[in-house]
């Protein structure tokens, strides 16, 4: 079985992003996904570059923050203030016109990095609104880019667009409560099978200022899981790898 363990925030916040590098140095995760439009995504590219991560991709988003774009050109998108609707917000407001322009304009300020990105995926579920969905796979059609599939209808519409995708996609590791268990779980329906996987992860140390980003603080608690499993020898016989290997 491929696994990938993906990271997503990179770029939320300096300890979020030192998290994931520490992750990456102690082999316990094998993607990340970068946020455009936070104050720290430009230590992100930085870091990325200087420690050379290949398997990165673009953390789509729009629930957190500002838009890349200026706020008059994506309207719909944002509230007064120029600040984007909460996730529960977006189906009442969101125009498929504005959201594909926003979408396009991240993944174009990522390549204008010089970081050529193996997927993307989004922040947030707003995979379950029908318009956004349709920007993003027709984006990741354009690109030329696999995508995270969280479900099998998006898998389907994955198939029948050609656009690559894992065959399995798992939030199992994600929420209060996680523990070794998880991966027994998940070893007992996935790793003797010939498939892809991804697994969502939220890695990150918490400090006061990341307190203040989000309302997901278990990310320690997620790190200390992985290294347990690797301690258990649960990636012993599976394949780690990111989105261009499958």
């Amino acid at each position: 079985m491929k696994l990938i363990l993906n990271a997503d925030d990179f770029g939320l916040s300096p300890s979020i992003n030192q998290g994931i590098l520490d992750c990456f140095d102690e082999g316990l995760i094998s993607s990340t996904t970068m946020m455009m439009n936070t104050p720290y995504t430009d230590d992100a590219i930085r870091l990325a570059k200087e420690k050379g991560i290949k398997n990165i991709g673009i953390h789509l988003n729009l629930t957190y923050g500002k838009s890349v774009l200026p706020a008059d050109e994506v309207q719909s998108l944002v509230d007064e203030n120029g600040v984007f609707h909460y996730v529960c917000m977006l189906g009442y407001y969101t125009q498929y016109v504005d959201a594909k322009k926003e979408l396009r304009a991240q993944i174009e300020k990522f390549l204008a990095s010089g970081l050529k990105p193996t997927h993307i995926d989004h922040h947030h579920y707003f995979n379950e609104i029908p318009n956004i969905l349709k920007a993003y796979l027709e984006l990741a059609q354009e690109y030329k880019l696999p995508v995270r599939a969280m479900d099998e209808n998006v898998r389907t519409l994955c198939k029948q667009m050609n656009i690559k995708t894992t065959d399995e996609f798992s939030f199992a590791f994600h929420g209060n409560g996680i523990d070794i268990s998880t991966f027994q779980i998940l070893k007992s329906l996935f790793w003797k099978r010939d498939i892809s996987l991804e697994v969502l992860t939220h890695v990150g140390y918490i400090d006061d200022y990341t307190r203040h980003q989000t309302n997901y603080l278990i990310r320690e608690d997620e790190i200390n899981v992985l290294r347990e499993a690797k301690k258990q020898g649960y990636f012993d016989d599976i394949e780690l790898v990111g989105f261009s290997d499958i």
